[in-house]
Parts: structure tokens; sequence; C-alpha cells
């Protein structure tokens, strides 16, 4: 499998040069491409030796492909001598809703959108009593992981979110619902935004990772239909664009 990189870019906006910023789009059970990328991240990284590195998995880890167990734990593992985040998305947002309180027409549309396929993976019939169950699979240290799990993260001017926000309200007051689950007016949105910030996100899938547009970048490229997982690095004053291909 091969992972193409772009040219250096002029980034979206400058951070700190003694960091690197790493940000991979939604997973969906692909961790053949995410092993793949976190692979290709590390050798970047060795390259330009920054005095810090942090990589973002942007949420939607699980669901559709065939492997949303492993796709956690890689995420939760992350990159060897790199700090790891993991945002929230809605697919596991929906997972622990569930979890916390049953609802048959919730659990429905989970499962003709994904959920189907994360129960089939794990052997679980989720039209059973499937809370104890799958929980057991997680396992303790993967349940408390995905409860601690964050919807934002900043980094200078730059701000990670799963699925977008909605533009005509403050920061400070986008609900969880919103960060998790928004497409619209904030796909129709070309920014700038509040205090400046660039928004890199994903949660609904581009055929192109667009790097054009100066205040916001979606890293969704439907890695479970196309084979194609898409990162973001930014160093400095400079971007490049990592993404798998068969």
């Amino acid at each position: 499998m091969a992972v193409a990189r772009s040219e250096w870019l002029p980034a979206i906006r400058e951070i700190d040069p003694a960091i690197a910023v790493c940000a991979i789009g939604d997973v969906h059970g692909r961790a053949d491409l995410l092993a793949e990328i976190h692979f290709s991240i590390a050798r970047e990284i060795d390259l330009i030796s920054p005095d810090a590195a942090h990589c973002v998995h942007l949420g939607d880890l699980i669901d559709r492909g065939p492997e949303s167990l492993r796709a956690l734990k890689l995420a939760m593992e992350g990159i060897a001598g790199v700090e790891s985040h993991t945002l929230i998305g809605n697919h596991e947002y929906r997972l622990l809703q569930l979890l916390e309180m049953p609802d048959a027409e919730m659990m429905e549309r989970w499962l003709k959108n994904g959920g189907a396929e994360f129960f089939e993976e794990l052997g679980v019939d989720p039209n059973g009593r499937w809370e104890q169950p799958v929980a057991k699979h997680l396992g303790k240290q993967l349940m408390e992981w995905l409860h601690s799990l964050p919807l934002k993260l900043q980094f200078g001017k730059l701000l990670f979110v799963h699925a977008g926000l909605d533009p005509n309200i403050s920061i400070e007051r986008q609900t969880a619902d919103t960060l998790a689950w928004i497409r619209e007016p904030w796909l129709s949105s070309e920014g700038p935004y509040e205090d400046g910030l660039a928004v890199i996100h994903g949660h609904t899938p581009v055929a192109e990772a667009s790097l054009g547009n100066q205040h916001r970048i979606n890293l969704d490229a439907g890695a479970c239909e196309t084979g194609t997982l898409s990162a973001l690095l930014i160093h400095g004053n400079k971007m490049k664009l990592l993404q798998t291909g068969n």
C-alpha cells in the first residue's frame, strides 16, 4: 500500500515552528489504512525533527469497515514519540449514547449507517441484550478512554473538530451535537471564523481534500469506500497532505 505525499505548501495557519501537528480523517474500521498512515506520519516527523509532535484523530474510527476494534486500539496507542489525541466522532458518540440509554429508533438508524458491521465484527446480536457483551469486547481501558474523548482541540489558530461548527454561534456556545454531527449551515460556510481560527474537520466525505480554502480543511476521504485515508501535517509555516492509496 502506497502513501502519497504532497509537496510542502503554505500552512493554513502558522504554528510554533518547534512543534508539528498532524490530523487524520475518518477511519471507519479501516485499521489497515490507519496503521499505514501512522507509519508514514512517523517517518515525516523523523525527517523534520520537531521538539514536540502531536497527532489528532478526528473521530469516526468505528463502523462500516471490518476492523473497528483494532482502529480504536491503534488510535489509543498512537505513534511512538508523538502525543496522541482523539476526538469523539458521531459514531463513537452514538455508541456511548446507546450503551447508556437504549433507544430502538436510534439503534435502527445506527445499524443502517455502519453499526451493523460493528456488531458483526464483534459477533454480537444487536437485537438482543448487546450492551454488556459489547462493553466486554471493548474492555475497561478502551471504554474509559472512549468516555474521556474531547469534542474539540486547539493548537494556536488551528481548531480541530469532528464535524464542524455552527458559523452563526460563538465557539464557546457550540453544542456536542453540533461539533459531532453538523452538516448545514457549516458545509456552505466559507469562513472566516471566530478569532481567525482555521478549522480542520471530517464527518462529510469529499472526493478530494481541498487545501484552497484559507479557513477550513475537510479530511474525510470516505476511507471505507475509497481506500483513501487523508492526513494533514503542519509544521511552522508549511503543511502537506498524506493519503493512502491502493
